[in-house]
Parts: C-alpha cells; structure tokens; sequence
C-alpha cells in the first residue's frame, strides 16, 4: 500500500452511516492503475477538476437497489400518529415502534382540541413574558404522553425512561416535580430534568418518553 492510486478496487458492501456512508472495499495492487492521479471531491456526484482527475460511473439502480437491502430505511407502518394528541409541530410522528420499544417523540401540553395551552402559556403573542401554571402544564403532558402510548397499544405504567425540559428550573422544579411524583412513583421509570432556555412552543415543560409496547402481562 501507499499514497497513489496504483490500485484496482471493488466495493463488497455498501450502508449509509450517520447522514454519510460506509464501505467495504478491496483493493489489490496493479499496473494499470490511475497512478498519482487525484479525485476532486468539489463535487462529490463526480469525479472532476483540473489535474488529470477521474470521471465516474453513475450510481445505477442496481447499485441503490443493493444498498437499500443492506440497511432498510424504517417504514411507515412502525411509525404512531396519535388523532387523540396535539398535532406535531414538525415532521415527525407522535412515537416510533422498533422491536417491542416505543420511542416518542417530544410532546408538550398543548390541548389536542384546540392548540391552547392548559396553565397558560409562558409568553404572550409580543413575546413579553406572562405567569402560568406549572402544575397545570405538567398534568396536561403526562395526560398527552398518555394519549400517544395508549393510541400506540400500550399505556402509562409501561414507561421506563422520561426526559423532562423545564425552561424554568427555579420557578417550575418543585410544582412539576410534585405532579410526576402522583402519576409515575409506581411506574419506577427513571427520569433526567433539565434546563432549556426555550421550546418550540410557549410552554414550560415537554416530555421525552420511552415504553415498552404492549399491555402489560
């Protein structure tokens, strides 16, 4: 081996990684390589530049095909959409299935009816902040995390990991804490709070929940 491309290569297999890809290539030493030529990466749908650099083959449908087969994309059928809950704010189901997990997705006390926000929101339409509910706001998450799993088969005492974000940890720590402890003590799932100085909405508290799915044996 050595820095030249004196190299025939074949790619064994193919996966995207992480946004990018990954590969499995052999190389074996051979005369009739490109030499000390380079590939421009400027472009990365080709080969191109102004030092003697390689075109490239399209990537052809056989190719995708095979890639598609090494690592599946998920598929719709796994993913929960939940008509009983707040609409989400982005491109992204209420919760995913995978295996007999369920990972939901960030999930706020906005009311499913009518988008309005139970304890008030943190802010009014000019942005200038207003008092509100904790206790309130937290008892609407858990009722909205409640709503995801059952619509997902499954239900409260099922959860066995939640991530809490308070935008306020001062103020809002003890009046969330005290609502959680009455609906999840039994449950024993563990739990992360943290601070934010902001959600997507203005709401004081989200949920980040994961359950096992199914009913309870």
């Amino acid at each position: 081996m050595g820095a030249h491309n004196r190299y025939r290569g074949e790619v064994l297999a193919y996966a995207p990684v992480h946004g990018a890809g990954a590969a499995v290539v052999s190389l074996v030493p051979s005369e009739d390589g490109v030499g000390i030529k380079e590939f421009d990466e400027d472009d990365v749908e080709r080969f191109g530049g102004d030092r003697e650099v390689l075109a490239s083959a399209p990537v052809t449908a056989a190719v995708a095909t095979s890639q598609a087969e090494i690592l599946p994309l998920p598929t719709p059928e796994t993913a929960i959409h939940a008509a009983t809950a707040p609409r989400p704010v982005g491109a992204y189901p209420h919760a995913r299935r995978v295996g007999d997990m369920l990972y939901l997705s960030g999930i706020g006390p906005r009311d499913p009816a009518d988008d309005s926000i139970p304890g008030g929101p943190i802010r009014d339409a000019s942005g200038a902040p207003r008092d509100y509910d904790i206790e309130a706001q937290t008892e609407a998450v858990i009722a909205n995390v409640r709503r995801v799993l059952e619509a997902a088969g499954s239900s409260l005492d099922r959860v066995v990991d939640v991530t809490a974000f308070l935008v306020d940890m001062d103020r809002d720590f003890a009046g969330y804490n005290a609502v959680y402890a009455r609906h999840f003590t039994t449950v024993g799932a563990t739990r992360t709070t943290v601070a934010v100085s902001a959600l997507p909405t203005p709401i004081a508290v989200e949920f980040k929940v994961t359950a096992l799915a199914g009913k309870a044996p």
